[in-house]
């Protein structure tokens, strides 16, 4: 994907109309790919897959001295998953912006969409991939300086305001990682991962008269720099200012992926693989200290989300705030510290992604088509556009949590873990924001297909008007995925355990 990035501004320069089919191309292609990488990690003995960079250097030679060198890729099946979904979910975008793309950008500054596209991307796949330190901070930049571009692409002084925003504040949790990186060097002495797990353990667990001592207030200090830092990318309260700017004001098959996947590979994703992997926070003291404020911080997030996406009429804010609340659903099972916890979190990453991909995508067709933003003004949306407002109803409702789509096996498996860990009150704090949810989809819901100023038959007479077959299949395609993982939910907990 980093070299088609490259070679597009070449093609643009010989024929332009070509960049989208070519970046569409690429993306299916990484599509396979990220399958045949998934069955070979899943057909591994040992969960996972090393690959060692490097013409003639093996995996023996490496590890002689007692700790790998160079550049590792580990591949496991937690990774290829979210790899599956991010080739997946930037394929059903590709298409999806053959036809919506031309509308919302010039047509001199198509291949800096779809350059920035495979360039974002090609670093969430990087990011899931990588297994030492310092290339998942360049995967990090490099598909977080992508997003940044992408939000600001239409040139618009409101997408340049939100667009600098979230640079501002992005740059900010980068800062505190690279700086984590740094104290996390010094006190292990390597950037790979799973080495640095295993000398963090030996240090953390080390005597009161052993000369390791001295390096453990720097793996505090790191553990703290890398939850502030990821924690800012994830958008979780109160970081969350710059997502409710952002998103609103991107192209809509670029808020679909920012919501649906950069939030979780930058932010969540790392977050989970440093906790658990790297510091072991399920194994140590300084475990039980920080559940409590994961917790405090999720309840805030999910219903303070909840409450700011009611206050909304903008179709796109609303969404952007929801997705703040569904952020904290995943950091309540994450502050759980238990392998439910963590697999309900997980489970709602997956779901999350599927679902806020639909939503933003349907949010596009109804701009694409009406130019309508406002909540207000789509009475008689459903009757214009059924097949939008379809997969955007049915979306809703895995939001909201209603069987057997996929929203609903990841709360419970949220409310299951919490009452597991002797935690009853953070089923109520689930219920409510499921309430919360229902409040603000139901009402776009209702307004698409109930409500009318002359009575129902001037909807049923409006003319149906859908968007292209290249916007429509995305939709159909996530939609169908709603329903199909909500009953295939066992082989997903089976890839995640």
């Amino acid at each position: 994907m980093i070299s088609a990035a490259c070679l597009l501004p070449l093609l643009s320069c010989w024929r332009p109309g070509w960049c989208g089919p070519a970046a569409l191309l690429v993306l299916t292609a990484s599509f396979a790919g990220a399958w045949l990488l998934f069955s070979r990690v899943s057909a591994s003995p040992q969960g996972y897959l090393d690959y060692f960079l490097g013409h003639g250097w093996s995996g023996e030679r490496f590890l002689a001295s007692g700790q790998p060198i160079g550049i590792v890729l580990r591949s496991d099946l937690f990774g290829c998953l979210l790899v599956l979904l991010i080739t997946g979910m930037g394929m059903l975008v590709g298409l999806y912006s053959q036809k919506y793309i031309p509308h919302g950008v010039t047509p001199d500054k198509l291949w800096h969409y779809y350059s920035l596209l495979l360039l974002m991307l090609a670093g969430l796949v990087g990011i899931c991939l990588t297994g030492d330190c310092f290339n998942f901070y360049v995967f990090l930049e490099v598909a977080s300086i992508s997003s940044y571009a992408l939000v600001a692409i239409s040139g618009r002084g409101q997408s340049l305001e939100a667009a600098f925003k979230y640079m501002l504040i992005g740059a900010l949790g980068s800062i505190l990682v690279v700086f984590g990186i740094a104290l996390l060097f010094s006190a292990t002495g390597t950037l790979n991962m799973a080495y640095a797990a295993r000398q963090v353990a030996g240090i953390v667990s080390a005597a009161a008269d052993s000369p390791l001592q001295e390096f453990k207030p720097l793996i505090f200090a790191s553990l703290g720099l890398f939850t502030i830092g990821f924690s800012i990318k994830s958008a979780f309260f109160p970081t969350h200012a710059w997502l409710a700017d952002a998103h609103p004001v991107a192209p809509s098959s670029i808020s679909a992926l920012l919501s649906g996947l950069v939030v979780k590979a930058t932010g969540v994703f790392l977050l989970v693989r440093f906790l658990f992997g790297v510091f072991a926070v399920h194994r140590f003291f300084y475990g039980p200290l920080l559940s409590p404020i994961f917790l405090v911080l999720a309840t805030m997030t999910t219903i303070g989300g909840s409450l700011f996406a009611i206050a909304q009429n903008d179709l796109k804010r609303m969404l952007a705030y929801s997705t703040v609340a569904q952020m904290g659903y995943i950091l309540l099972g994450i502050g759980l510290l238990t392998p439910a916890g963590l697999e309900g979190s997980i489970l709602h990453m997956f779901n999350h992604a599927l679902v806020k991909g639909l939503l933003f995508l349907c949010a596009g067709a109804v701009i694409y088509k009406t130019g309508i933003r406002e909540i207000k003004q789509m009475s008689g949306m459903g009757y214009r556009m059924p097949l939008t407002m379809g997969c955007f109803t049915l979306g809703a409702l895995s939001m909201v949590g209603i069987p057997p789509l996929t929203g609903f096996m990841s709360k419970w498996a949220l409310a299951d873990a919490a009452l597991e860990s002797g935690l009853p009150v953070l089923v109520v704090v689930l219920l409510a924001s499921s309430l919360l949810n229902a409040v603000y989809y139901f009402r776009v819901v209702g307004v698409a297909f109930f409500a009318s100023r002359h009575g129902r038959g001037e909807h049923q007479a409006l003319a149906r008007d859908e968007v292209p077959w290249q916007m429509g299949l995305p939709l159909l395609v996530l939609a169908a995925g709603l329903v199909f993982f909500g009953f295939k939910i066992g082989w997903l907990r089976a890839v995640i355990k």
